[in-house]
Parts: C-alpha cells; sequence; structure tokens
C-alpha cells in the first residue's frame, strides 16, 4: 500500500525542470540588485523529502553583510525581506510576489510552479559544519542556520536507516497535507526529528516507522527539538498555541488509529489494517 503511495507522491521531474528557467531568472536578478555571494537549492528538494504539488523549490540567497547594514548595525531581517520582495516584484510584475515568514515566494505559473527565497548573511565558519548563515525568524529578527550541515545530518540518518527515513519522511508529509487545513508540523521539525531519534533505523516497515513516527510526536506532545548540531537553537514544530494544540491533536488521532492498523497487520487482518490507516491519512491514500 505504502509503495504505490510512494510512487504516486514523488515530485515531477518535468514540474522541476520547468522551475529551472525561473530559478535562473531570479538569480539573475538578485545578483543584479544586490551584492550576491551564493544563490543554493535548500529545503526538502535537496533533501530527497519532496512531495508532488506541496513542496515548493527553497533557495537561500546569501547577500554580503554590507547588504544588510545601515548606519555600521545589521538592520531586522524584515528590512532585508521587505527589499527583496520589492525589487522582485519591480522584476516580476505580472507575478504574485509575496513574503512568508522566513521566504520571499514567487508564484510563476499561478503558484503551480512557486520558488521560495530565503535572505541571508553569512555568520560565521565551524570547523566541523562549514559556513552559518543568519536568516530570518518569522519574527523581525534573526537565527542561525547550516543547511549543508543539516543536510548532511539528515542524508547520513538515512543512510542508517536503511534509505528508508526520507520515505517515511515523505509519507509524513502527505498526513500532513491530507487534509482541507494542514497540520500545522513544519517539514523541517519532522525531517530532523526523525534523524535524531533514529526511529526508521533496524529491520521495520514502514508502518513500524510511521507508528514509532507518530508515537513520538504524542510523547514529545509535539515540543520542539533542540537542534543536535547546536546551531539553530530549538527546531520549534509549530508557530503558535493554537497549531500547538492543533498538532497535538493530530498526532494523537493518528497515533491511535495507527496503533489499531499495525496491530491488524500483525494478526494478517490487512482488510482492517488498510482501513485504518486510511483514517489516518484521512482517505488519501
Amino acid at each position: 500500500m505504502f509503495a504505490n503511495l510512494l510512487l504516486k507522491i514523488q515530485p515531477y521531474e518535468g514540474e522541476l525542470k520547468r522551475a529551472q528557467s525561473h530559478t535562473l531568472t531570479v538569480r539573475s536578478r538578485l545578483n543584479r540588485s544586490f551584492d550576491l555571494s551564493r544563490f543554493a537549492k535548500i529545503g526538502s528538494h535537496s533533501r530527497g523529502t519532496a512531495i508532488r504539488w506541496y513542496s515548493d523549490l527553497d533557495f537561500i540567497a546569501v547577500l554580503r553583510k554590507n547588504e544588510a547594514k545601515w548606519g555600521g548595525r545589521i538592520v531586522s531581517s524584515s528590512t532585508l525581506l521587505n527589499r527583496v520582495r520589492d525589487d522582485l516584484q519591480d522584476r516580476y510584475t505580472q507575478t504574485a510576489v509575496r513574503r512568508d515568514m522566513q521566504a520571499i515566494v514567487v508564484d510563476f505559473a499561478g503558484g503551480q510552479r512557486s520558488l521560495d527565497i530565503v535572505p541571508a548573511i553569512f555568520s560565521r565558519f565551524l570547523p566541523k559544519h562549514g559556513p552559518v548563515y543568519s536568516i530570518p525568524n518569522g519574527l523581525d529578527d534573526w537565527i542561525e542556520t547550516s543547511p549543508d550541515s543539516h543536510n548532511r545530518y539528515i542524508k547520513l540518518a538515512n543512510l542508517r536507516a536503511g534509505n528508508k527515513m526520507t520515505r517515511v519522511i515523505q509519507l509524513l508529509k502527505w498526513w500532513k497535507h491530507s487534509r482541507q487545513n494542514p497540520i500545522p508540523i513544519t517539514s523541517f521539525h519532522i525531517e530532523m526529528l526523525l534523524a535524531f531519534s533514529g526511529v526508521c533505523s533496524g529491520v521495520k516497515s514502514y508502518t513500524q516507522c510511521l507508528y514509532e513516527a507518530f508515537k513520538l510526536m504524542v510523547e514529545r506532545e509535539c515540543r520542539g527539538l533542540r537542534d543536535p548540531l547546536g546551531i539553530s537553537g530549538v527546531i520549534y514544530a509549530v508557530q503558535t498555541d493554537a497549531q500547538w494544540q492543533e498538532a497535538k491533536i493530530a498526532a494523537n488521532h493518528a497515533y491511535t488509529h495507527a496503533g489499531v492498523a499495525l496491530a491488524a497487520e500483525q494478526r494478517r487482518d490487512f482488510e482492517e489494517a488498510n482501513r485504518q490507516w486510511a483514517i489516518v491519512f484521512n482517505g488519501n491514500i
């Protein structure tokens, strides 16, 4: 069942190729308007955890510090976000360009091929991790991140799990989006939580991994995870208390039905197991 679902939710290669032309024009525009030192793909598409229809292409646009200074001091992250947004709006007058927490979203093709641009400035270099950048935290301040280090951490955890962890992450993202209002748990939190916990390690089926992932969320009450690399502080699952309550309810619901599904599977009642998993995924399976 999950093998077929995974095939269904893999990103279209053709869609990604069509997005490349937009990527080149955005990079060219930012390079002309700002002192750009790096423009690189980050996020789920760089880690092999993207899913069809719901995973945008994310890029980090590293600007030199002079672009983020005013009067000798670093400006607020909102100031820099607004500058990048305004510049891209001037370039793409027929395309929606908007702010979304930490990024500027350019909705090409009516939102069908959106690019999320995260402006950043170089912060420091860590010998064990490489470059660390300051990016907007969504609340007018800055947080530190190291996309290269986090990508390596997740990829190594996936290798230890026999290359199935990224597929379980994709299934959890599908669960997140399997209702009209998506469950408000951030994708990065899901990825780092599974990488840190090792719930996908060992000889386990997708169903066992999903059950243990939901159990972990319930036991942790969807609280933030302190960055295992010690770079980004706390990696929060949600942004607000209301979202926290919603995420806890969703995780408990999924954990309950995943447990019933797993028990049914173990007694070879596959019809009941499939029925329970359909409840977990709101029929989108």
